[in-house]
């Protein structure tokens, strides 16, 4: 087994040790798709088991996309290095879904390709996906060591950096295929935001303080609440006015900017603590 480097084995750091923090995540890692395997086995994925699975496996690929972007403020704020690893572990476990995702759909159309080069031509949101895919491996193929050196450290921080509009057309692609339940866009837009917000924080060093995480709050609050306000308007035509004010009202449902709102807080009250705890350790 000589032949096989760290690189290759997710649960080792850079010095060859165990990492509990890298093995955890690797593990939570399959979890998604664990449970998909499970719905399978039990035919618990409806009467049209495939649609199913591709819309589980989409919407699994958001949400790992949107955390890649939320680790970056994360270890700023903690001071954690080793997230580092974990961020690229996660952006590998991103592509690997959306290929996933890719797949079951070509076998719901019979692997046709006149068919499907048809359907990504006529559909918006289908060739908006297929930007963001080309995008996302083009990020895998350039995400290892050996990428960096060849491509430079500046060349390459300007390739990743594609990495937020990759997430915005994720999010428009969510959005066009959600009828009049915008819950779940409003809540990834909402923590996206905060997480751009956290990092420009973290950046001129004000990301660590209570009064950080209440304002990370607002802007995922307020950022889930416009943009689900925003599509409403242009999907039905009719004023967002009522929407709006169910951002303050939580007598029929929780509102998903609420929810966008506290995932935000907590996670970064739960980095300065750890910030505050642990003290960091310089990763090699």
């Amino acid at each position: 087994m000589g032949w096989i480097s760290n690189d290759w084995l997710p649960w080792l750091d850079r010095a060859g040790r165990v990492s509990r923090l890298r093995a955890a995540v690797f593990a939570l890692l399959w979890v998604p798709l664990a449970l998909l395997a499970a719905r399978t086995l039990a035919g618990d994925l409806g009467p049209r088991p495939i649609t199913e699975a591709i819309h589980d496996s989409g919407d699994w690929t958001v949400r790992l996309l949107i955390l890649t972007i939320v680790v970056t403020p994360l270890r700023q704020v903690s001071g954690r290095s080793e997230l580092i690893g974990v961020r690229r572990m996660i952006g590998v476990a991103t592509l690997v879904a959306a290929l996933l995702h890719v797949t079951l759909y070509m076998a719901d159309l019979g692997w046709d390709a006149g068919r499907i080069a048809t359907e990504i031509l006529i559909r918006p949101y289908l060739a908006i996906g297929f930007v963001a895919l080309a995008g996302l491996v083009a990020l895998g193929v350039t995400s290892t060591d050996g990428a960096i050196r060849r491509l430079g450290g500046a060349a390459w921080k300007r390739l990743h950096g594609l990495v937020h509009p990759i997430v915005l057309l994720a999010l428009v692609h969510v959005f066009l295929q959600s009828k009049l339940d915008l819950a779940q866009g409003a809540i990834l837009t909402g923590v996206a935001c905060a997480g751009l917000a956290i990092r420009l924080a973290a950046e001129r060093g004000s990301a660590t303080s209570i009064v950080a995480a209440i304002v990370a709050a607002a802007v995922a609050s307020i950022g889930g609440g416009a943009m689900e306000a925003v599509w409403f308007t242009l999907k039905t035509g009719r004023s967002p006015t009522g929407l709006l004010a169910s951002n303050f009202d939580a007598a029929y449902r929780i509102p998903p900017s609420w929810i966008a709102g506290a995932i935000a807080a907590t996670a970064l009250v739960v980095a300065h603590l750890v910030r505050r705890k642990m003290p960091a350790r310089r990763v090699r």
